[in-house]
């Protein structure tokens, strides 16, 4: 226990440090003490009740007490630091960024420095939604890239599997009639020999002149093709990228972080995102043009852009924007930024604990399958990632049910609704991506084009959805939790499969 509280002292201590407030220090005085009734109290005790919400986005695992530790690191006491923020900036009146006359003040600012830094791009700016900051990322490529060709003109491919906030952010950017749709792999990633078989396609036709391409590549539940194949499909037909990150960020390929491979990349920190502020967002570039765009776009106006530091692009840039620029007043609060910077400074060692959380329930479902019936572990299959090469942030579960052989079903498997149902009984916020009414599901996009809205549109995808099964983690998720899940799942299981 000494040991634990120690680490929650030097955390404590890396978040203040991170704030550069002196106003923490009635903080750091709390917290001393409650470490030293933490040396004094007992582990964790049985779990409490988990929300009774069902959609996986906005449901999770927490069965977790109050006193446990990990929860208390990783989310208390950020939680409690992001509110102290908050008060202070309510008792400063420097809720808007742009009023934060005091740097140690603009938590915004420090957050977008931080994610630049972390991302490995040259800016960030904060926008109030993931689904925005795509929007801005279209507008500003067709903008930057694309100035003296018609929105007709230019193809957009994306996912065919991701959040309907993807389809929904290039409709809004004017894309709508020009999206194309890719299948999706049994790995839930884009599928590349798919989307280059479109871009061939398209380039024969006439309908699309070389170059004039995008794609906005959404990793969907942090699910990462292979990068190398990518950029080299990018480069071939040039085509612009921008990489969707709102599931992505942590996440890595062949040591290389995701998000910073294409000229735009986005971020989400909605709830039960890696970094939750409720709403909100961030779009990322290295390109001077386009981070005077978003400047511009998410509502700064007059001298404001000058106040956003080494965030800020060339004058000579700015102004080329600055009376151009329709201002869409979606900027982030600076509010959010306070409730965001403490979670910054406990981002790895929460990706750290998805992670060991995540190979636990493998491991504890696969071993508690066994136990049932030898061989029957085969039957729920842990959708891995496509490569290797992947960095994950396994922040959530995709697991497919199978054929008693292990092999993949072509249809529905009986007993699923019935397993759904059981589970969510027991409070577990499973959903499974087939169902026409998950968000998740391209039949649900009906405001696309009604062609591609169709089972038959999409087969790969359709089939590659069977059965598969999805559920959102907890960044202070326990071995308790874990292993009461896979109890759950294998208990569940018995009863309809």
């Amino acid at each position: 226990m000494l040991e634990t509280s120690s680490k929650r002292f030097t955390s404590i201590c890396k978040l203040l440090k991170a704030f550069g407030l002196n106003q923490s220090i009635s903080f750091l005085l709390r917290a001393v003490a409650d470490m030293a009734s933490l040396l004094a109290a007992k582990l964790p005790g049985s779990p409490s009740k988990a929300n009774d919400a069902v959609d996986s986005d906005t449901a999770s695992t927490d069965m977790s007490s109050a006193a446990d530790t990990v929860k208390r690191r990783l989310h208390e006491i950020p939680q409690e630091v992001g509110l102290q923020n908050m008060q202070l900036l309510f008792k400063k009146d420097m809720l808007n960024r742009y009023q934060a006359k005091e740097e140690d003040y603009n938590f915004l600012l420090k957050c977008e420095k931080f994610f630049a830094e972390y991302v490995g791009m040259k800016y960030a700016l904060a926008v109030n939604s993931g689904g925005i900051a795509i929007s801005l990322g279209l507008e500003g490529i067709k903008r930057v890239f694309f100035p003296d060709v018609e929105i007709a003109g230019i193809r957009v491919y994306s996912n065919a599997f991701t959040f309907n906030a993807v389809p929904s952010a290039c409709v809004v950017a004017g894309f709508g009639s020009t999206l194309k749709l890719i299948e999706a792999t049994p790995e839930l990633t884009i599928d590349t020999d798919h989307l280059e078989a479109c871009i061939k396609e398209d380039l024969a036709s006439g309908s699309f002149a070389p170059g004039n391409m995008i794609l906005v590549l959404s990793y969907m539940r942090g699910r990462v093709p292979n990068m190398h194949r990518i950029m080299d499909i990018c480069k071939k037909y040039n085509m612009q990228l921008l990489e969707d990150s709102a599931h992505g960020y942590g996440c890595s390929f062949d040591g290389r972080m995701c998000g910073s491979f294409g000229v735009v990349s986005t971020i989400s920190s909605q709830a039960n995102k890696l970094v939750n502020t409720g709403e909100g967002g961030m779009v990322l570039t290295n390109n001077d043009a386009l981070q005077a765009f978003f400047i511009f776009s998410a509502g700064s106006y007059e001298e404001l852009w000058k106040k956003h530091g080494p965030m800020t692009p060339p004058e000579e840039v700015a102004l080329q924007y600055k009376y151009t620029t329709v201002n869409k007043s979606v900027r982030m609060t600076n509010m959010q930024g306070a409730m965001m910077l403490p979670q910054l400074s406990v981002m790895t060692e929460r990706i750290e604990q998805h992670n060991s959380m995540y190979a636990f329930l493998m491991a504890a479902t696969t071993e508690k399958m066994e136990a049932l019936s030898p061989g029957s572990s085969k039957q729920i299959y842990f959708i891995p990632q496509v490569d290797a090469l992947v960095g994950p942030v396994y922040d959530s579960m995709q697991m497919q049910f199978r054929k008693s052989d292990g092999s993949v079903a072509d249809e529905e498997l009986p007993g699923l609704n019935a397993f759904l149902k059981d589970m969510q009984a027991r409070k577990h916020g499973i959903a499974k991506f087939s169902d026409p009414a998950n968000a998740r599901n391209f039949l649900s996009w009906q405001y696309l084009k009604p062609d591609e809205i169709l089972p038959d549109a999409l087969p790969k995808t359709r089939q590659n959805l069977l059965n598969v099964c999805d559920l959102r983690l907890l960044c202070h998720d326990t071995e308790v939790e874990m292993d009461k899940l896979a109890s759950d799942l294998v208990e569940c299981f018995k009863f309809h499969f």
